[in-house]
């Protein structure tokens, strides 16, 4: 079997919905995004060296619910990335469960984690994701709102 038809198999016997995982591997071409997966913070949908098969996405596309490829938060706190020029593989991507958009009431979870008082509805332009494997996941319990503009694609799911 070829590395595609490996690929299309995974992508159609997957039910899994992905939140946190950091991203070892990144590949965009034509709008679609191929992930190797790092890590545990999504298992047991996701283990690490899974392989992902993602799209681009508008940010008025996205919904609750989807797995998105986020941008990781610069070290130094928050998203100001020295690294943005670079081309995407160069790049630090983490996979999320898209807990919450604009508009949005803020998850209790996230909540508790944000300055005081913290905001009833999340803010235009920024999003809440969380870690399906919560004791393992880095998420925005942690670092807080992310914004849209962090937001590579989502991932594809089965056609069933």
């Amino acid at each position: 079997m070829t590395v595609a038809a490996r690929l299309i198999v995974l992508l159609l016997t997957s039910t899994a919905l992905i939140a946190l995982i950091a991203v070892s591997a990144l590949a965009v071409r034509r709008g679609r995004i191929v992930i190797t997966v790092r890590g545990s913070s999504m298992a047991p949908a996701l283990g690490d060296g899974d392989v992902l098969i993602g799209r681009r996405v508008d940010p008025a596309a996205l919904r609750a619910g989807q797995v998105v490829l986020v941008e990781k938060p610069s070290p130094l706190g928050g998203w100001h990335w020295p690294q943005r020029e670079g081309p995407l593989a160069r790049r630090t991507w983490m996979v999320k469960r898209l807990a919450a958009l604009p508009g949005d009431p803020v998850p209790d979870a996230v909540a508790g984690c944000l300055p005081a008082p913290p905001p009833a509805f999340v803010p235009e332009g920024l999003l809440v994701v969380i870690g399906d494997n919560t004791e393992a996941s880095v998420d925005s319990r942690e670092f807080g709102f992310v914004p849209l503009r962090a937001v590579l694609g989502v991932q594809l799911r089965d056609r069933g």
